[in-house]
């Protein structure tokens, strides 16, 4: 049963129709201040509903796959593009928190001279301050270029825009990222913020992880948190921000405005 699972995930080919026939959609993670607990921001998260397998595909599986067959620059300006149509409707339609970032993630294959200049034409099609973007960038890729890689960020930071180091505590080399990204803030992984109240030596990691990203001028956020004791934990330590199951997963566009504006409410 398990085998004719595998064999049933959509491959190449199914990916290159959903590409051309829209199949891919975007929600968002909300992102919660952990001094007023209130939504401070959203993560931008893919989906795809796949017309073949008449349900969701996990981005486990079609991630690496659009990586490996190249597909991932595609989809990755698709969803930029997105993330700043999704920007401008929101201020249409109410005013967002002061501070609100929205965070995209960026394949490493979207590192390239070019990204800066497809994020400023898209600002200036879309009316989009550069202040409410927020770039991820994931600590567990390996990048062939570090230096090109560095420069695209500091591009993107001369525009205004944030940058996040995303997958904090699973790469290949922490300190080299810390070092040469200009990072404005750092996620924390979930698998780091699962353990920390039950694994004593998890909860130093963490707490010394967050007294060392505060020192080096930047924000913490956390990943994957799904308990008030978590929550709880992390707030003691001092972390910035969080997002999890605790308060919501991933939503559609008029779900986040709904949380956003039912939180703004209970001011």
């Amino acid at each position: 049963m398990i085998h004719e699972q595998v064999q049933a995930l959509p491959g190449r080919a199914a990916l290159a129709n959903a590409l051309r026939d829209g199949e891919f959609r975007m929600c968002y993670q909300p992102q919660l201040s952990c001094k007023t607990l209130r939504i401070a921001g959203a993560e931008a998260l893919m989906r795809w509903d796949s017309v073949q397998t008449r349900r969701a595909v996990s981005p486990a599986h079609f991630i690496p796959l659009a990586e490996e067959s190249g597909y991932i620059v595609e989809l990755g300006d698709w969803s930029l593009a997105s993330v700043f149509r999704q920007i401008k409707s929101w201020q249409r339609a109410a005013p967002l928190p002061a501070g609100f970032r929205m965070a995209v993630n960026l394949s490493g294959r979207q590192m390239t001279p070019q990204l800066p200049r497809r994020v400023a034409s898209l600002m200036d099609e879309m009316e989009v301050d550069p202040a409410w973007l927020e770039f991820e960038i994931t600590e567990s890729y390996r990048p062939k270029d570090m230096a090109l890689l560095a420069d695209v960020a500091a591009q993107l930071r001369r525009m205004g825009a944030h940058i996040a180091i995303d997958d904090f505590g699973t790469g290949f080399s922490v300190m080299e990222y810390l070092r040469l990204i200009p990072a404005t803030s750092v996620k924390i992984d979930c698998s780091l913020t699962r353990q920390i109240v039950a694994c004593e030596r998890d909860r130093l990691i963490m707490r010394n992880l967050l007294q060392m990203i505060a020192d080096l001028g930047m924000e913490s956020v956390c990943e994957g948190v799904e308990t008030t004791e978590q929550l709880a934990a992390i707030c003691d330590m001092g972390a910035d921000y969080w997002q999890g199951f605790l308060f919501s997963p991933a939503v559609s566009s008029a779900d986040f405005l709904s949380l956003l504006t039912k939180t703004a409410a209970e001011r």
